[in-house]
């Protein structure tokens, strides 16, 4: 929560920054381009708390269905196979475990692409990070470490029912993959288990990416209030196109290159 407050400030800070800078010398097309970086700072703290708060409900999410199947393996000890009401219910929560997969996927990618345009922009900042972390953390390549680990963990859980993440690519494909798992006992029984050890890795993914957005835009927000009183903060400026003018790309386009 105090973390979130600070953004919001800073968020509120910047804003302002953007406004005044509108109100500038137009003539030097200093204001415009004062603008440009100052909203693109804050449009990048709103989209990463919103970002954040949706992944902080994911987790939430995932870890209830991490709970039900946990109960369905218990009930399997004493029955045979679940009820057929049972199972629908445990075929939807496949689909909101297989959502949350990839919005979490989605969120990675962008927030990556996101760091490397703050990069490219604000030459200043990777030393600026280095300073003033102790972990030193590679937001870029950490959320491509996030999604990796995500994929070998679905690739691996998927194996023992002879399958992998590329055979569920569709809600439609995926819910007749369970029908067919649903013939058997065996078939439940290793399809819960599955979805056990993708749950319980994406809770704990889902709180690790949280956490990692919400360094992420300390540290680049807190760079732009510092550094707007400095030369670096004014060479970026001048790397700037006032008629093109900047936005980050928050399109959660998955073909992003590290």
């Amino acid at each position: 929560m105090k973390k979130i407050t600070i953004n919001l400030l800073l968020l509120f800070a910047l804003s302002q920054q953007a406004q005044s800078a509108g109100v500038g010398n137009v003539a030097t097309g200093f204001s415009s381009e004062v603008t440009q970086l100052a909203q693109f700072a804050a449009d990048g703290i709103a989209y990463g708390l919103d970002y954040a708060e949706q992944v902080a409900q994911y987790a939430q999410l995932v870890e209830t269905y991490k709970n039900q199947f946990k109960s369905y393996k218990l009930m399997l000890q004493n029955i045979e196979k679940l009820s057929p009401r049972q199972w629908n219910e445990f075929r939807e929560s496949i689909l909101g475990l297989k959502k949350a997969l990839e919005y979490g996927e989605g969120v990675s990618y962008t927030m990556a692409n996101y760091d490397q345009q703050f990069n490219k922009l604000f030459k200043g900042y990777d030393h600026y990070r280095n300073q003033a972390q102790q972990d030193k953390i590679d937001f870029t390549k950490t959320y491509k470490q996030f999604n990796k680990s995500t994929r070998d963990t679905l690739n691996g859980a998927l194996k023992s029912l002879n399958l992998q993440a590329s055979d569920m690519q569709s809600d439609e494909e995926t819910m007749r993959l369970l029908e067919q798992q649903s013939l058997s006992a065996a078939g439940q029984k290793a399809a819960i288990q599955a979805a056990s050890q993708i749950a319980l890795h994406q809770t704990h993914q889902l709180k690790e990416l949280r956490s990692t957005i919400m360094t992420q835009i300390n540290l680049q927000s807190e760079y732009m209030l510092v550094e707007n009183e400095k030369e670096e903060f004014q060479n970026a400026i001048s790397t700037v196109k006032a008629t093109q003018g900047i936005k980050p790309n928050f399109n959660n386009d998955k073909h992003i290159g590290y």
